[in-house]
């Protein structure tokens, strides 16, 4: 075919560069489109820094593309551009002044967020040329939030009393400085006990003590239990007993509204078993179905009622108020505790082997319920029979459910009795579905 002498050749363009440069004008102008709506005046009146900012979203646009330009050019000209462009950026931002509308010489660097934000903004735009657009973005979204909610932020460390800020910088500690140094390997008898996941039991007890505490701050008792007890029953519904057993100690008049929170809890764990055994053994959930549904649907039931007669009464009359949101002591305590009925269930099996599902249910179940569920419904595609798989799974919620009564009836009061009758309904209720299916199914 004939030229035309009009035609272009694109062979020699990198498309992929092209598009890091697009991400990095577009991670700039996303953080920019925050600070000139703020610079607007369209945010918190209060907001002194909505007045004072002087660079919008064109200038964060044009940050974002110097720093993907660096990025791309430093591979060429040397690894010094990208750090040199970025400090003359950074002397460029921070020797700005300029008069306000009152006359005031104001500089950049006196605005210390905006200013931190551009510095972000090129680093980002570098982090893009690099390659690593998705990170890039996900950063930017992120600092745009942390922009955005300026005002509510400075609301929620206003309102934080120095007991909250003790417990929090302590659950940091715990989460974020030991948990990460433990070793994550198995030691002791039967190589049963692995100090991360030791420790790991402590974290989760503590967060959930964290998400009921400010969940009932923020929704009130009533709303906050529920809450509670439906996020923490996904998570673990023996750990949120444990919460709500403490909570209840602490607070006794308020033990029907706590105990709400417990048979939500235990309503979830009994759905989160049929959904586990869908997803591996469709077969064996249909077996569960009945016996799980009816203890699902009683729990509904009890819930409803407590919560009806709780309401009504305004529970004493007396709001729930809680001093402290992390006691790392009772935590420890049930960790290790669980870590003993880990042992146990290790020595069982190597006494009995596979012919003691039902012990090794019975057992594990003390100290969860998902470890068993999982092995059960693996061996359902294996020829064992199904009866028997059911038993086992209903045994180890059974054997669960026992514990929390324990744990319920140890904190006493108005909060054991609704609790320990509505675990009691859930496990006859499990119990008469067990025996309809065996009968009619």
């Amino acid at each position: 075919m004939q030229s035309t002498g009009m035609d272009f050749d694109f062979s020699h363009l990198d498309l992929t560069v092209a598009v890091n440069l697009v991400v990095a004008l577009a991670v700039g102008l996303l953080i920019g489109l925050e600070r000139e709506w703020r610079k607007q005046g369209q945010g918190d009146p209060a907001d002194g820094e909505a007045r004072e900012s002087r660079i919008g979203i064109r200038t964060f646009g044009l940050i974002g593309l110097v720093g993907g330009l660096a990025g791309v050019v430093a591979g060429k000209a040397g690894p010094w551009l990208a750090p040199a462009a970025l400090l003359a950026l950074a002397i460029l931002l921070i020797s700005d002044r300029r008069q306000d509308a009152k006359g005031r010489t104001t500089g950049l660097a006196e605005d210390m967020t905006t200013l931190v934000a551009a510095l972000a903004t090129a680093l980002l735009g570098l982090l893009a040329a690099s390659g690593a657009t998705e990170l890039a973005v996900a950063v930017a979204v992120v600092v745009v939030t942390l922009l955005y909610l300026k005002p509510t932020l400075h609301r929620l460390v206003g309102r934080m009393t120095e007991t909250e800020l003790k417990a929090m910088v302590r659950f940091l500690v715990i989460s974020l400085v030991i948990l990460p140094v433990l070793p994550n390997e198995d030691y002791g008898p039967y190589q049963a006990l692995n100090p991360r996941d030791i420790w790991l039991l402590v974290v989760m007890i503590s967060a959930l003590s964290f998400v009921g505490y400010f969940a009932i701050r923020s929704l009130g008792a009533a709303l906050g239990c529920l809450a509670t007890g439906l996020f923490g029953g996904m998570v673990s519904s023996t750990a949120t007993t444990v919460t709500f057993a403490r909570m209840a100690s602490e607070r006794p008049k308020q033990g029907q509204m706590l105990a709400t929170g417990v048979v939500l809890a235990n309503a979830v764990m009994a759905a989160r078993i049929l959904v586990v055994a869908a997803v591996l053994a469709p077969s064996l959930a249909m077996a569960l179905a009945l016996p799980l549904g009816l203890a699902v649907l009683t729990a509904a039931l009890m819930v409803v009622v407590m919560w009806r007669t709780g309401q009504n009464g305004k529970v004493a009359g007396e709001s729930l108020s809680l001093d402290n949101p992390f006691q790392l002591s009772q935590a420890v305590k049930f960790a290790l505790l669980l870590a003993v009925i880990q042992l146990l269930e290790r020595f069982l099996s190597d006494q009995f082997g596979t012919s003691g599902v039902l012990i090794l249910a019975a057992i594990a179940g003390l100290a969860d319920v998902d470890a068993i569920t999982i092995s059960v419904s693996r061996s359902a595609g294996a020829g064992e029979a199904m009866s028997a798989l059911v038993a086992a799974i209903l045994l180890a919620a059974g054997s669960n459910t026992v514990v929390k009564g324990i744990l319920v009836l140890r904190a006493g009061g108005t909060f054991a009795r609704w609790g320990v009758a509505a675990l009691a309904a859930m496990a006859a209720a499990a119990t008469l579905g067990a025996v309809l299916q065996q009968i009619y199914l």
